[in-house]
């Protein structure tokens, strides 16, 4: 107990507010998105986050020796979940993606990818890849990340599985492997990406398709992008004034209320309030980076860290980016801010790791 009440008087509580703040703006926009008036959906949010901050409280007491020594074991339960989940889960908005829980649904897809960052992080940190014969060992981690892709891509899942895809790279990069072992992967990718594109379903083509030219088909698959565009470019300065959104409340803006939120944010605060929000993204990420660039921790926590913040920041930028037509619609949230509760729970779980990292580097000094 008095170990517990230590840790928590340790805490970095600046880093825990930013996170609170970031999570609070997502609730002003979904009161907005849902006008006020969905109280399930706002009591639901505001639960999620409640148990989303304790949660992050609880990984962040407990010994970081604890997640490396079962890493393998959590990433084999997850993965367990993930089967059940595309053979047997619930069908929404046409994947099959979702274990109904007691009437609680989540995806195990989005708590996979902390997995996957756990399970690399405790590979590289015992497995020192220093020859060429060495690079034997990475069939291990490769099949690790490859088995939950390819289960996530049949669901289908996009934007979770490119994640999971983008953030292992980033963590095989930071291990310092050799540039063969890159250029393999690369030429690997492209004999393997007519099948990849092959695989997609048809309005996944379509959307990738449709970034280049959104106004070929405005009313079908280029709809999303145009009516974002113009929610954030009617936004202007200051925007229109909370809840006073013409795209979004007149419902021009789909799914305002997760992928496209940050076009609700645009039209309503406009650039003062996305280019706030975008600072506060870049200042967490910042802060996170210092965390893990400490010199005081060791090579499981440098590698978990950077893939947490990893999937923290690059699902922002992405999230971003697709709604103002930069990249193509994936089905990413806006981490913190958009509804969803599997999505927020991992991120919280993600940050609690960090400030369990910080706590150990602290004790060091």
């Amino acid at each position: 107990m008095i170990e517990i009440i230590y840790k928590l008087k340790k805490l970095d509580w600046f880093y825990f507010s930013l996170i609170f703040f970031l999570s609070f703006v997502g609730f002003i926009m979904i009161y907005s998105a849902t006008s006020g008036m969905e109280y399930n959906v706002l009591f639901s949010h505001v639960t999620k986050i409640i148990l989303g901050l304790s949660v992050m409280l609880i990984v962040a007491i407990i010994d970081l020796d604890f997640w490396k020594r079962n890493a393998f074991y959590i990433y084999l339960i997850c993965l367990i979940l993930l089967v059940w989940a595309s053979f047997f889960g619930h069908i929404g908005k046409g994947s099959r993606r979702w274990i109904n829980f007691s009437g609680f649904y989540f995806q195990p897809s989005e708590f996979m990818k902390i997995c996957i960052i756990l399970s690399l992080a405790k590979f590289f940190d015992e497995k020192k890849i220093k020859e060429n014969r060495d690079y034997f060992f990475l069939i291990l981690p490769i099949v690790l990340v490859l088995i939950p892709f390819g289960l996530i891509i049949s669901q289908p899942d996009l934007g979770t599985a490119s994640m999971i895809l983008f953030i292992s790279f980033i963590i095989f990069f930071i291990s310092a492997l050799s540039w063969k072992f890159f250029a393999s992967i690369g030429v690997g990718f492209l004999i393997i990406a007519p099948y990849l594109w092959n695989s997609l379903k048809h309005y996944q083509k379509q959307r990738i398709l449709t970034l280049f030219n959104p106004e070929n088909d405005p009313l079908g698959s280029g709809y999303h992008i145009i009516q974002s565009q113009i929610a954030i470019g009617s936004g202007g300065t200051f925007g229109k004034g909370w809840m006073k959104g013409t795209q979004s409340h007149l419902d021009f803006l789909p799914e305002k209320h997760t992928d496209f939120i940050f076009s609700m944010l645009g039209e309503e605060f406009g650039f003062l309030g996305t280019i706030s929000v975008i600072g506060l993204i870049v200042l967490i990420t910042y802060l996170t980076y210092q965390v893990v660039n400490n010199s005081k921790i060791d090579m499981f926590q440098r590698i978990l860290g950077f893939g947490i913040i990893s999937n923290f920041f690059f699902a922002a930028m992405i999230n971003m980016s697709m709604v103002i037509g930069i990249l193509p619609i994936v089905g990413l949230p806006l981490p913190l801010v958009s509804y969803g509760g599997s999505s927020m729970l991992t991120y919280f779980i993600g940050f609690g790791l960090i400030l369990s990292i910080k706590l150990g580097a602290d004790r060091k000094y």
